[in-house]
């Protein structure tokens, strides 16, 4: 299980996140969003919490890699 941490510790905005997350249909950014705490904030609370995973949540790759490999395949 993920890391555990005193109640006072934990912040309502990134709780709220994980819970519109995790009850609704929206995405991570837009939960995020909805709560005032940035995508990267609320993915780091769901690896801490090994909550990302039972989510469905992936964390975005390396994108500049992600651009290349998808250049390479267009290309003639």
């Amino acid at each position: 299980m993920g890391e555990k941490v005193a109640v006072t510790d934990v912040k309502a905005d990134l709780a709220t996140a994980v819970g519109l997350l995790a009850l609704s249909d929206c995405t991570v950014a837009e939960a995020a969003q909805r709560a005032g705490v940035t995508r990267w904030e609320l993915e780091d609370a769901l690896d801490r919490g090994d909550l990302a995973e039972r989510l469905g949540v992936e964390r975005e790759g390396n994108v500049a890699a992600d651009i290349d490999k998808l250049l390479d395949e267009r290309s003639p």
